[in-house]
């Protein structure tokens, strides 16, 4: 990605991109571990409930969220749900330091960062789609797309090294920088966001209720978020039915090199991963010159055609090939998509429209685990049909909701 071209965008995108940089760092190296750590420590019955409990409470406040963000303000709700989650890592620190040990209320910390961080998002997304034009929409949510990519990795190394042996080191870095990331969410964001007198009237329920009602009704923006749950659902398959399958079917042998099916899935998602962070830019370059739409649709029959692929073929060769192609697809669709959502939001309430946005990647993870129960009755074969049937109905529900005139569908890329 050429850094330079961010010399364009706003001030507060600039702030939010380095502020969810480092967040996204955090929340990889420690979310994807806490299951081992509860486990461990509580055993694996009072991990599943406290990870249960925090999923089902993040889905709520990020509702919460988002209404707070119409109501009350962008800023105001980065700033408390930021000043909460920085409280929240000094005192996991404590929790888990050489002087003191808390497992429980490593929980209540870990249970407060879940739920300030989905608090936040909404008003983060709306807060970018505020400050942003139509035009430069696409390159701007390119480079989230790549740095929050980015991140993800530097995070899962991060964890992988540090959690077990060094988790004080590892929470007491993230509680200084979260500091920081505070104060530059204090200091610098600027929020012109001035909500709708009618807002301030209604009580708190009533308006929760009204505003969310409302984005339930806009048919056009409904559709693209469930489209995007059925597209965004094959690639979790790559964790659940994949992974399973792969340990099942891949035992061969490369130059003398063993690879099973653990391997061939860090073989996929290190290919994915590097394709991302390095190819993100080029393939920019490349499509920039192209209508929106068209590449938008590339990308998606290229996604659901490659983990099409990915849940029938036992060839190595083939499998990266697949994960290559529905890689490359994702990078062209994921910031197209992003572009429509911010367009599609209602002015007043972008805040509701993020956090109900934000709802398809929750549901797209319930709806691929389920995928591991289904594939218990069916063929490689006609799970690499099914995947093709939920691809094709997601595009069909892509077709149907961007014929809105609200989207500018005929600009070309910036």
């Amino acid at each position: 990605m050429n850094l330079l071209a961010l010399k364009q965008f706003h001030v507060n995108i600039k702030i939010r991109m380095v502020v969810s940089f480092v967040s996204d760092i955090a929340e990889m190296s420690i979310f994807p571990f806490m299951a081992m750590y509860f486990s461990s420590n509580l055993g694996i019955t009072w991990a599943g409930a406290i990870l249960t409990l925090t999923t089902i409470a993040s889905i709520v406040f990020g509702m919460y969220g988002g209404s707070f963000a119409d109501r009350f303000g962008r800023k105001k709700v980065m700033v408390a749900g930021s000043m909460v989650q920085t409280v929240a890592f000094v005192i996991i620190a404590l929790a888990n330091s050489p002087w003191f040990e808390s497992v429980w209320l490593t929980f209540v910390m870990f249970f407060l960062l879940s739920i300030t961080s989905r608090f936040i998002d909404p008003a983060s997304e709306a807060l970018l789609i505020d400050v942003s034009s139509e035009e430069e929409q696409p390159l701007m949510y390119r480079f989230i797309y790549w740095s929050t990519n980015l991140a993800f990795s530097i995070g899962i190394i991060l964890g992988g090294l540090l959690f077990l042996t060094h988790k004080f080191e590892l929470f007491f870095g993230f509680a200084i920088l979260s500091i920081f990331t505070f104060l530059l969410t204090l200091v610098w964001i600027q929020d012109d966001y001035v909500p709708k007198n009618e807002q301030m009237k209604n009580g708190f329920m009533l308006g929760f209720i009204s505003v969310y009602t409302e984005v339930l009704k806009d048919a056009r923006f409904m559709i693209l978020c469930v489209s995007t749950l059925l597209i965004l659902s094959l690639e979790f398959q790559l964790y659940g039915f994949i992974a399973v399958r792969l340990s099942e079917d891949i035992h061969t042998s490369i130059f003398g090199i063993t690879i099973d099916g653990p391997k061939m899935l860090s073989i996929l998602i290190i290919t994915n991963t590097m394709l991302v962070i390095l190819a993100s830019g080029i393939l920019g370059n490349i499509v920039r010159k192209i209508n929106i739409k068209s590449t938008l649709f590339l990308g998606l029959f290229m996604y659901v055609l490659g983990y099409s692929f990915l849940a029938w073929s036992h060839v190595v060769a083939v499998l990266t090939i697949a994960i290559t192609i529905a890689t490359i697809g994702e990078i062209l669709f994921q910031p197209i998509r992003s572009t429509y959502v911010a367009q599609l939001a209602n002015k007043d309430a972008r805040g509701s429209y993020m956090a109900v946005s934000g709802l398809s990647m929750e549901a797209g993870q319930i709806l691929g685990s389920l995928g591991l129960m289904v594939s218990a009755f069916l063929s490689n074969a006609m799970m690499a049909g099914l995947f093709l049937l939920i691809g094709g109905l997601g595009i069909l529900g892509f077709f149907w909701s961007i014929q809105d005139s609200r989207l500018k569908t005929t600009k070309e890329i910036a």
